[in-house]
């Protein structure tokens, strides 16, 4: 009875916690958004092509950087100028990655590497002065070399969650054709407008998006705070054939999405389209001042998903809700913060996660750089284990035109209960090339 009462106030005290951090997340969403509606007439562009596989490799690609450490490298102005000309000439677009990173862990045991490699395309071949229409493509390839694999690095590490943003195959090498749609805007502008996307579709890229806690290879490497808001729970459901529609009338927007709830991932997939298992996703949001000094954005995401059978059949549907707010301070400091919780469907490793991050945008004088710390507290699905909560340190250097070097230290705890504390350190480096 007293181990039962013990275990009863410790979880007791675990959800306290992550209501506490909750809370915190919100007094900041609330400061943002005051300090959001305080301005009048900011700039504002359209939200269609943001996102975090298109952001800064997309249409316009700004480089050559100043200040990068070494000098041009492989790729200088010259590529980044003909990139320009081809997207403003001809009305194309092409960029992406390859990425690879090495962690290790106190608690001993093989070293984890993996690797991905990214490529975009776009085509625009309807531009006017109040209509743009663009094919999207997006092909994404990841290796892990030799073993283990990410979950059984993280096993022998302790943790509940993993301290990579990518998941590994169980063959070691995954393809994926994550992109491939149409989206179209209409009535593009500075005030308002409105648009859709049709095809394969990324969810992750287009709902729950925060510039400073995503999944998008240049910040946190532990999952908790590098995944998009939602892919703890949706799990291998963020893929598939669907519809996006958005609307914007500064600063804010509504985006609401159906797409297949059990695609394989890999390609179109048709015939699971026909079984009607659906992946149903709204967001609604303010954006203001973008990518100015001030930039601030605020959205919270619902989601439902359908789904009989496949991931965790005897979890069956569940929701998902997420809060998301990101604010940037005069050009230097970033502050991010997310709160998201799911209901019912408890497939994934956690079922609460508060995640906060502070970003120096300029460290050392170095404008190309980027540092960052991040916290969060999570609730895990298993009810056996106790919160599990953790902080990250990153400095990403920029060494060439395209080639950046991010090493980062992790620190993660848990005390479940009758069983010994868990603290590992995770230590990595993630070397990256843009192209």
């Amino acid at each position: 009875m007293q181990g039962g009462a013990r275990s009863g106030w410790s979880r007791q005290c675990a959800r306290r916690v992550v209501a506490a951090a909750a809370a915190l997340v919100i007094a900041c969403t609330l400061f943002v958004a005051h300090s959001a509606f305080g301005a009048e007439d900011e700039p504002f562009s359209s939200i269609l092509p943001r996102g975090k596989w298109l952001e800064d490799r997309g249409p316009s690609d700004p480089r050559p950087h100043d200040d990068v450490l070494i000098g041009n490298g492989l790729l200088g102005s010259d590529y980044f100028d003909f990139k320009n000309r081809l997207w403003a000439d001809n009305n194309i677009s092409f960029g992406g990655y390859f990425s690879a990173n090495a962690q290790w862990g106190s608690e001993g045991g093989p070293a984890h590497s993996i690797s991905e490699f990214l490529a975009l395309m776009t085509w625009e071949p309807v531009r006017t002065g109040n209509s743009a229409g663009r094919l999207v493509f997006g092909f994404a390839h990841d290796v892990t070399f030799g073993h283990p694999i990410t979950r059984a690095f993280a096993d022998n590490q302790q943790l509940v969650e993993t301290p990579n943003d990518l998941d590994t195959d169980p063959d070691l090498v995954f393809s994926t054709l994550g992109l491939l749609h149409w989206e179209h805007e209409f009535r593009t502008g500075p005030g308002s407008g409105w648009g859709f996307r049709a095809g394969q579709l990324y969810a992750p890229a287009y709902f729950g998006v925060g510039r400073y806690l995503d999944d998008d290879r240049r910040h946190f490497m532990a999952r908790p705070l590098a995944t998009a808001a939602g892919a703890q729970w949706v799990g291998a459901n963020d893929i598939g054939l669907g519809l996006n529609w958005i609307g914007w009338k500064a600063p804010f927007y509504v985006s609401a999405a159906i797409m297949d709830g059990k695609a394989n991932r890999q390609y179109p997939d048709f015939s699971s389209l026909a079984d009607g298992q659906m992946l149903y996703l709204g967001e609604v949001g303010m954006e203001t001042d973008l990518d100015g000094p001030n930039e601030t954005a605020v959205r919270l995401t619902f989601g439902h998903l359908d789904v009989q059978d496949g991931e965790e059949p005897s979890k069956g549907p569940g929701q998902t809700l997420m809060l998301t707010a990101d604010r940037r301070f005069g050009g230097s400091w970033a502050l991010a913060g997310r709160w998201s919780r799911s209901f019912t469907r408890l497939s994934s490793e956690y079922g609460e996660l508060v995640q906060l991050g502070l970003m120096w945008l300029t460290p050392l004088g170095r404008p190309q750089d980027i540092a960052g710390v991040g916290i969060f507290a999570g609730d895990p699905s298993d009810e056996s284990r106790a919160t599990e909560s953790g902080g990250e340190l990153f400095y990403r250097v920029q060494l060439t035109q395209a080639i950046n070097l991010m090493p980062d230290i992790q620190y993660w705890h848990r005390n479940d209960q009758g069983a010994a504390a868990v603290n590992t350190w995770v230590w990595g480096v993630r070397l990256n090339y843009d192209f």
